[in-house]
C-alpha cells in the first residue's frame, strides 16, 4: 500500500510542472510527425533499411526512449537526498524504491502512448502488436538507463548529457541507419530496431531479437533497481566553494572553477565530434547530390559529393546541440550561486558575463574540435568564415540554451533543446535532404549561419551577406531574450 501511496506521489510531485506533462508527451508527437520521413530517408541514403514505412515506425521508439530516459534521470536526481531521508525515517528503502520505478516506468509508458499516437497519424503500421510492444521495450530500456545514470551522477548537466549522446550514437549508428559493426549489437537499442522494422538480425541466438530486445528492458530495470537501492542510504559530502576575492577576479575564478567541475561536459564536447562525425563521413556513401549555391550573384544546383556536404553540416548540427546544453546547464547550475552573488555588488550584467565565459570557452571547443575533426577527410573553399559561420551557430543555440533555462527549467528546457537543434540545423536547413532550405526554414535561428557555412564550404566567393546580417541579429536579439531571462535566475525570490 505505502509502495502506491509513494508512486502517486512521485508522479503529483512531476505533474506539478504540467509543462513537463505536456512536453513529455508532445516532443515525441512533433519528433514522429516532422522527421520520421526524413530519417527514412536518410536511412536509406546511408545504405540501411530500404522499407521506409518501417523506419518512420522505428523513429516512435527512438523518441519515447529518449525522452523516458532524460524523464527517468531528473525523476531521480533531484529527490536522491529526499528518498535518503525518507527511507531512513521509516518509510524503507525497498518500498522507496520500488514506489520510485514504479512511478519512472508509468512516465516511459506515457513517452510511448505520444509516440504511437503520432505514428498512428502518419501510417497504420502503429497498430501493429510488433510495433507497440517494441515503442514500449525501447522507452523502458532508456527509463532504466535514466535511473541508473541518476543514482551515481550528481551533475544533473552531466547525466542528462550522458544519457542524450549515448542515445545519438544508438540511433545513428544503430541497424536501421546501416550500421553493421559487431559493436553496435551491444547498444541498448540494437536489438529492439531490429524486431520493429522485421529484420532478422541472424546473431541473435536462440533468444532470437525479441528476446534479447526483453531481455534488454529487464536487465536496465534491474540495474536500475540495484542502483537506486545501493545509492539510497549513501550520504554525499556538499561541494565547498573558494573564499571570495576582488569582485571581478572572484567571478571569473568561479566561473573557471566551473568548467573544472564538468568534466563530462569537457568528455563530450572532445568526446563526440571526434566520434559522431568522424564516424557519420565514414558511413556516407560517395555518391552524388545536388546543392543550391551562389556564385557571383547567381543562384544554381551544384553536384556535390555527399560525403563532402555530410563532413560540412555535421559540424553546425553537432556544435549547436553541445551549445545548447552548455548554455542550459551552465547557467542552471550555477543559479543558487548567482542569486546569492546579486544580493552584493554584482549586478546581474556583471553576473552573465562570468556565466557567458564558461559558455563561450565550451562553444568554441566545440566548434574548433568539431571542425579538427571534419578537416581529415574535407577542406571548405574559405577556412576562415567556414569557421566563423560554425560558431555562429554554436553561440546561438548556447544562448538559447541560456534563454530557455530559466523559463522551462532543466526537464522542459532540455526537451526543447533535444527538439530544436534537430528540427532546424539536421533538417530545415540540411541540404542532404533539401537541395535548398524549404520557406519555413528561414524563420528559424539556424539558417543564416548555416547558408554562410555552405557557402564558405563550397565557394570561393561570399555571396550570401544577407544571410550573415540575419545570423548577427538573430544572435542580438536572442542576448536581449536571454539577459531578460537570466534576471529570473539572480532574482532573490
Amino acid at each position: 500500500m505505502n509502495t502506491l501511496l509513494f508512486s502517486r506521489r512521485w508522479l503529483a510531485d512531476y505533474c506539478r510542472r504540467p509543462l513537463n506533462v505536456v512536453l513529455l508527451v508532445a516532443v515525441p508527437v512533433i519528433f514522429v510527425t516532422l522527421s520520421a520521413g526524413s530519417l527514412a530517408e536518410f536511412a536509406d541514403l546511408l545504405g540501411g533499411t530500404t522499407d521506409l514505412g518501417v523506419v518512420e515506425a522505428a523513429t516512435a521508439g527512438w523518441a519515447a526512449s529518449v525522452l523516458a530516459g532524460v524523464a527517468g534521470f531528473f525523476h531521480v536526481a533531484g529527490t536522491r537526498d529526499a528518498d535518503r531521508r525518507l527511507a531512513g525515517a521509516g518509510g524503507g528503502a525497498v518500498q522507496v524504491v520500488a514506489s520510485r520505478m514504479g512511478s519512472t516506468l508509468t512516465l516511459a509508458l506515457l513517452a510511448s502512448a505520444g509516440a504511437l499516437a503520432a505514428l498512428r497519424v502518419r501510417t497504420d503500421v502503429a497498430d501493429a502488436p510488433r510495433v507497440i510492444g517494441a515503442t514500449v521495450v525501447f522507452a523502458v530500456i532508456y527509463a532504466g538507463f535514466g535511473v541508473v545514470v541518476a543514482a551515481f551522477v550528481r551533475s544533473e548537466m552531466n547525466g542528462s548529457l550522458i544519457i542524450v549522446f549515448t542515445w545519438i550514437f544508438d540511433v545513428f549508428f544503430g541497424p536501421a541507419m546501416g550500421g553493421t559493426a559487431t559493436a553496435i549489437r551491444f547498444f541498448p537499442l540494437h536489438f529492439p530496431t531490429l524486431v520493429v522494422t522485421d529484420v532478422a538480425s541472424g546473431h541473435s541466438g536462440p533468444l532470437g531479437d525479441l528476446g534479447l530486445a526483453v531481455a534488454w528492458a529487464a536487465v536496465s530495470v534491474a540495474a536500475a533497481v540495484v542502483a537506486l537501492g545501493v545509492t539510497t542510504g549513501v550520504r554525499r559530502s556538499a561541494a565547498k566553494g573558494s573564499p571570495a576575492q576582488l569582485r571581478w577576479l572572484a567571478g571569473l575564478r568561479s566561473a573557471s572553477q566551473q568548467l573544472r567541475r564538468m568534466p563530462v561536459m569537457w568528455i563530450l564536447i572532445i568526446g563526440l565530434p571526434v566520434a559522431f562525425i568522424s564516424t557519420s563521413i565514414a558511413i556516407t556513401p560517395d555518391d552524388p547530390i545536388p546543392v543550391e549555391l551562389a556564385e557571383g550573384g547567381v543562384r544554381s544546383l551544384q553536384i556535390l559529393s555527399m560525403i563532402d556536404v555530410h563532413g560540412a553540416i555535421m559540424v553546425p548540427i553537432t556544435v549547436a546541440f553541445l551549445g545548447s546544453l552548455a548554455g542550459l546547464f551552465v547557467i542552471l547550475d550555477s543559479a543558487e550561486a548567482d542569486r546569492r552573488l546579486s544580493l552584493t555588488d554584482y549586478r546581474p550584467a556583471d553576473i552573465l558575463t562570468f556565466r557567458m565565459v564558461v559558455i563561450a570557452a565550451a562553444a568554441t571547443v566545440a566548434t574548433l574540435v568539431s571542425i579538427a575533426v571534419t578537416a581529415v577527410s574535407f577542406s571548405p573553399e574559405n577556412w576562415s568564415l567556414f569557421i566563423a559561420a560554425n560558431l555562429m551557430v554554436a553561440l546561438t543555440y548556447a544562448t538559447i540554451g541560456v534563454m530557455v533555462g530559466p523559463i522551462l527549467g532543466r526537464l522542459g528546457g532540455l526537451y526543447v533543446l533535444l527538439v530544436l537543434p534537430f528540427i532546424d540545423i539536421g533538417l530545415a536547413q540540411n541540404p542532404m535532404f533539401d537541395a535548398a532550405p524549404p520557406s519555413w526554414a528561414r524563420l528559424l535561428p539556424g539558417h543564416g549561419s548555416v547558408r554562410v557555412m555552405t557557402d564558405a564550404a563550397f565557394t570561393a566567393g561570399f555571396d550570401e551577406t544577407g544571410a550573415a546580417l540575419a545570423a548577427v541579429a538573430w544572435l542580438f536579439a536572442l542576448g536581449v531574450a536571454a539577459a531578460v531571462a537570466f534576471r529570473r535566475v539572480t532574482s532573490p525570490t
